[in-house]
């Protein structure tokens, strides 16, 4: 870095968190510090994972696509599953997580640390309650959240690209969802529950054996451009809804398409 500072996030169980700074001169948890552990800083950078182990840092699952809100700079990060993890903490409740979640984090005014929540969890509709911790149903269930950004509008877009038993239901998505919409009793904004949780919903579904990634719109939200990764036997001709016959072989390509209302109208709305 040849300029600032690197940080890492530790999230407590009470629903804060701090950033720890990865300095030679920051003290790590057995009382050295970074510098007398690994060196100056550029060793330090080189070796971020260990030194964020030293600090104290938290180990997440898998973190992906960052998106902040435009209407009130809440910070939401895809973390996109992690089948590996043996031991929960309170930011990554489930262990053998195969379906992810979406963590959100508001920023103190002095940007040392932060208020966290996690936003929704992926899961299986049929999942039991211990996994499908936000009452997802067939409407919406996804797993492997990944791709994730904002509209102007302050819509928040989902994408993902599955790797479990959510792929025997369907195909990977895009879902859309009003983060300041999901609000309890009081206005406060809260997460994604069985209460709520047709505030979440699928809005696009790709081809078969396909990751959907990367999105970008024009200015007025009439379109969304989507990425169709490494499809499956698609396209079979140019109606990208014509099933490719079976027993056909067709050369599978990658594609952006274009989402557009029939009316021109935004989407999403």
């Amino acid at each position: 870095m040849d300029e600032g500072t690197l940080y890492v996030a530790r999230f407590d169980e009470n629903g804060t968190g701090v950033w720890l700074p990865l300095t030679p001169e920051a003290v790590a948890q057995d009382g050295r510090t970074l510098g007398s552990i690994f060196g100056d800083l550029s060793d330090i950078i080189l070796n971020t994972r260990g030194a964020a182990d030293a600090m104290g840092a938290t180990p997440m699952d898998r973190p992906e696509w960052c998106a902040v809100s435009p209407l009130n700079g809440d910070v939401y990060f895809t973390l996109t599953n992690n089948t590996r993890r043996t031991e929960a903490n309170a930011a990554n409740p489930r262990i053998d997580n195969d379906y992810g979640h979406i963590i959100r984090w508001s920023e103190a005014d002095d940007m040392s640390g932060f208020e966290w929540d996690i936003f929704v969890f992926g899961s299986n509709d049929s999942a039991s309650a211990e996994i499908n911790r936000s009452g997802l149903t067939d409407l919406n269930e996804f797993a492997s959240p990944d791709g994730l950004g904002f509209d102007s509008r302050g819509i928040l877009w989902i994408q993902t690209d599955n790797g479990s038993d959510v792929a025997d239901d369907t195909n990977d998505q895009v879902l859309g969802v009003v983060p300041s919409n999901v609000v309890d009793a009081e206005g406060n904004q809260t997460t994604i529950t069985a209460e709520n949780q047709e505030m979440l919903k699928r809005f696009f579904v790709g081809p078969n054996g396909c990751e959907v990634t990367g999105l970008a719109f024009n200015p007025d939200n009439t379109a969304m451009f989507v990425n169709i990764q490494h499809p499956g036997n698609w396209p079979y001709s140019a109606d990208a809804t014509e099933v490719t016959p079976a027993g056909t072989s067709v050369r599978p390509r990658a594609s952006t398409v274009v989402i557009q209302k029939a009316d021109g109208g935004p989407i999403g709305v």
